[in-house]
């Protein structure tokens, strides 16, 4: 698991080289870190922020390289949705929605969310209260 180190960009390297989609952490103001997803389809690539409460050390610290799924995947060819948590931190977990599209023209496109989920962790596969 590598981590790319600068002072206000610090890149999650996925374990699994397959996906596509880049994750990263920046500084903010008041110690504060911005997550960012480059979620990356067939048609414009989706990205999303998330302002989070902890330092970069702390999100980089709890980074495990991939997704883990909390829900069950729903896969009817046309749509793929699963709730996935990135990380746990000590004040809350991070969670992505993941809702994959796929289009008339047989493209897909991603309609994904990011949130932070105060006083929750993920735990075998379920969420539960810190």
């Amino acid at each position: 698991m590598g981590i790319n180190m600068n002072q206000y960009i610090n890149v999650l390297t996925w374990d699994d080289s397959n996906i596509p989609h880049r994750l990263w952490v920046e500084e903010c103001k008041n110690d504060g870190t911005r997550l960012c997803l480059k979620v990356i389809k067939d048609v414009e690539p989706e990205i999303l922020y998330l302002d989070l409460p902890v330092s970069q050390q702390q999100v980089m610290g709890a980074w495990q390289g991939k997704a883990s799924p909390i829900s069950d995947e729903f896969n009817d060819g046309k749509l793929f949705s699963q709730v996935r948590n990135l990380f746990n931190l000590p004040q809350g977990c991070v969670i992505w929605t993941v809702n994959h599209i796929q289009m008339p023209n047989g493209l897909k496109m991603s309609a994904d969310k990011l949130a932070f989920i105060p006083e929750m962790k993920q735990e075998h596969g379920l969420l539960v209260a810190i």
